[in-house]
């Protein structure tokens, strides 16, 4: 698994998150809640297959991944981010997580329902933004 940081050589994006959740309340949920921190929601998107286009061609910042979209699990869309170098978190309500791929298990999971004080530590450790969602450090442009 490939460290994560968006501060790898990688712009910040404004905060654009990708939300797949097949239950498309929760989905909504999670965007409204990434909407009240000044983060963009991309979805919600409840389908595999759509998950892993936006995965491939969205400038994104981070994701929150429903461990199962639809009856698939969302381990290709996790690869997909893994190589862009985009973190992501796991939402679940699944208590088996035997599931996971070795490559994965250190990814945060956040449990379903989720309380909103841990989506949002999750979501700063991931970003590294401090606990109110704000840009901890500068974001320097990259150089040509």
């Amino acid at each position: 698994m490939r460290d994560r940081r968006p501060w790898r050589g990688r712009p910040w994006q404004g905060g654009r998150i990708l939300v797949a959740e097949d239950n498309f309340l929760l989905g909504e949920v999670v965007c409204d809640f990434l909407c009240q921190y000044g983060l963009e929601p991309i979805g919600p998107l409840t389908t595999l297959e759509h998950a892993a286009v936006v995965a491939c061609d969205d400038t994104l910042d981070g994701a929150i991944l429903d461990l199962k979209l639809g009856g698939n699990l969302c381990f290709p869309v996790c690869s997909i981010l893994d190589a862009r170098g985009v973190p992501f978190i796991f939402l679940t309500g699944y208590a088996d997580l035997s599931m996971i791929p070795a490559e994965f298990r250190a990814v945060p999971l956040i449990c379903k329902p989720f309380e909103t004080t841990e989506m949002k530590s999750a979501l700063a450790a991931m970003l590294h933004l401090d606990e109110d969602l704000r840009l901890s450090k500068p974001i320097l442009p990259l150089r040509n």
